[in-house]
C-alpha cells in the first residue's frame, strides 16, 4: 500500500481543527454524565457512551467487557480536636480508608522519616500522626507509603495529612503502591487542607487529643471496558492499543483525569476511520481502542483487560495510554522498554514536529501503561507538562475543581491530529523492520521488585 504522506497529513490535521468533536465528548462525560466512580451508574453511562461513540465510526468487534471491582464507599468522615468542637476541620479520607473510631493523642511527625520517628520513641503507639507527605527537603526521599508504613510498625493507629495546596484546596489521595493491591492501604489516611493542617500542628504541640472518624465499606462490584477495532490491511494480526481511562475519583467531574484522555481517544479513532473513507489510506496493522474502567481504583479494569486478552490471543506489538493530557502540549513519548527507543523516534522524527522518544529509569505503576508492560508488552505513555510546567489551571487533579472550563481545547485537537498520524506510520512499518519482543516476564517480575520503594524519576 503505498501512502501519500502529506496529502494525508493535511487531511487528519485539517479534519482535527475544523471537525472536532472533542468538546462535545467532554460535554457528556463530564456535564451530562458527571461524576464517574469505578462500579456506579455513571461509570456505566460513561462506557456506554465510549460504545456508541465506537458503532458510530462503524469501528470493528466493539464490546462491553464486565470485570469483578473490588470498590469503597465512604460515606462520612470527620475531624474534630476533643476540646474545640465548634472548629469543623477539612476531611477527606485517602482511597480505600478503612473504617475507624478513634479518639487519641496528635503527635506531629513531620514528614515521618526514621530519624523523626527515632526521636520520638515510645510516644507513638496508640497516636494519631500529623504527618507531611512532601519528601523532606535534602534527604533520600521516602515514599508516603513506605512512611505510612513505618507509622503502622510504631502503633500508629491513624494518620492526617495537610493538602499541599494552599485555599482549603484539598484531592484524593492514594494511600497504597499499585505495583501491589490497591485495596489494602497501611493505615488510615485522611487529609486536612493545608490551612488546617497549619492549626493542627500548634495543637499537637500542646498535647491535644483528637476524634478521627471514617464510615466507609470495602465491597465487591462491576466495572466495565469498552473496546473496538480499526482492521489492518496489510497485517491485521498485529495490533496497536491506544487506552484511555473513563473513571474518575469519588467527587471529581475528571475533565482532565480523564475526560481529555477519553475525548482524544475516540477523536484519534474518528480521524483514523475518517481517512480509511475519504482517501483509502489504512491502517497496516490492526488498531485497538479501548476504554478502562477503574484505573483510579488501582488500574483493576487495564488489568482486567490485559488477563482477559492477553494470553489467549498474540501479544500486541505497542501499546499507548492517554491520561492526564490537558496538562500541557504534546512533547512525545516515553516507553516503558528501551527496545521500540529507535522505531518509535523514527516515526515521530516523521512528523516534523519536534517530539521526541524517552525511555524511563524505572516501571512506572501509576496509569494504564503499568499492567500491559507486567505482562511484557511494550507500553508507554503520552510525553506531556505532567509533573514539571504543566498549566495552572490543570493542577486540580482528584478533586471536585477538575472541570471543563479549564481543559485547552486547542491542544487537544493537536494532540488528535499527531497521534493519528503518528499511529498510521507506525502501524505501516514493515514487520523485519519491527524488533522481536523479547521481553522476560520473569525478569519483568524482578524488576519490578527490585524498584519497589524507589521514588519515581519524572524527569
Amino acid at each position: 500500500m503505498s501512502i501519500d504522506w502529506r496529502t494525508t497529513d493535511c487531511w487528519l490535521m485539517g479534519e482535527a481543527s475544523v471537525g472536532s468533536k472533542i468538546a462535545d465528548h467532554v460535554k457528556v462525560l463530564c456535564d451530562d454524565i458527571g461524576v464517574r466512580w469505578a462500579g456506579t451508574d455513571n461509570e456505566f453511562a460513561a462506557a456506554e457512551y465510549v460504545a456508541t461513540q465506537f458503532q458510530l465510526l462503524n469501528l470493528q468487534d466493539r464490546s462491553v467487557e464486565t470485570f469483578s471491582l473490588r470498590t469503597a464507599d465512604c460515606h462520612a468522615a470527620s475531624l474534630k480536636v476533643v476540646t474545640e468542637n465548634a472548629w469543623r476541620i477539612d476531611t477527606r479520607p485517602c482511597l480505600f480508608c478503612p473504617s475507624i473510631d478513634v479518639e487519641a493523642r496528635l503527635v506531629n511527625v513531620g514528614y515521618g522519616m526514621p530519624h523523626e520517628l527515632k526521636s520520638l520513641g515510645n510516644v507513638l503507639s496508640g497516636c494519631v500522626a500529623l504527618i507531611k507527605s512532601e519528601y523532606e527537603p535534602f534527604t533520600e526521599p521516602r515514599l508516603l507509603t513506605v512512611r505510612l508504613r513505618d507509622l503502622a510498625n510504631a502503633g500508629v493507629v491513624a494518620a492526617v495529612t495537610g493538602s499541599p495546596h494552599y485555599g482549603r484546596r484539598m484531592s484524593h489521595t492514594s494511600a497504597s503502591d499499585w505495583r501491589d493491591d490497591a485495596t489494602l492501604v497501611p493505615l488510615p489516611l485522611v487529609q486536612t487542607s493545608r490551612e488546617d493542617a497549619a492549626r493542627l500542628q500548634d495543637r499537637a504541640v500542646a498535647g491535644a487529643r483528637i476524634s478521627v472518624r471514617v464510615d466507609s465499606d470495602l465491597r465487591s462490584t462491576t466495572s466495565w471496558n469498552t473496546l473496538a477495532k480499526l482492521p489492518g490491511a496489510l497485517i491485521p494480526e498485529q495490533s496497536i492499543v491506544l487506552g484511555a481511562h473513563h473513571d474518575t475519583t469519588p467527587d471529581s467531574l475528571g475533565a482532565n483525569d480523564n475526560g481529555a484522555g477519553v475525548a482524544v481517544l475516540l477523536e484519534t479513532a474518528r480521524l483514523l476511520a475518517g481517512v480509511c473513507n475519504a482517501m483509502d489510506v489504512h491502517p497496516g496493522r490492526t488498531i485497538q481502542f479501548v476504554s478502562f474502567g477503574a484505573e483510579e481504583q488501582g488500574l483493576q479494569g487495564s488489568t482486567a483487560f490485559v488477563e482477559r486478552h492477553f494470553g489467549p490471543e498474540p501479544k500486541p506489538q505497542f501499546m499507548l495510554a492517554l491520561d492526564e493530557l490537558a496538562t500541557g502540549p504534546i512533547k512525545g513519548t516515553v516507553l516503558q522498554f528501551p527496545e521500540l527507543q529507535e522505531l518509535i523516534q523514527d516515526q515521530l522524527s516523521d512528523l516534523n514536529e519536534g517530539l521526541q522518544c524517552h525511555v524511563l529509569s524505572q516501571l512506572d505503576a501509576s496509569g494504564d501503561m503499568f499492567p500491559f508492560a507486567r505482562r511484557g508488552i511494550p507500553s508507554s505513555f503520552l510525553w506531556r507538562w505532567r509533573f514539571v510546567g504543566r498549566h495552572p489551571e490543570t493542577a486540580y487533579g482528584h478533586s471536585n475543581a477538575d472541570t471543563p472550563d479549564k481543559l485547552r481545547v486547542r491542544e487537544l485537537k493537536d494532540y488528535a491530529g499527531i497521534l493519528a498520524r503518528f499511529l498510521l506510520r507506525l502501524s505501516h512499518v514493515p514487520s523485519a523492520d519491527w524488533p522481536e519482543n523479547r521481553l522476560d516476564i520473569n525478569e519483568i517480575v524482578k524488576r519490578i521488585e527490585a524498584e519497589r520503594g524507589a521514588v519515581f524519576r519524572t524527569m
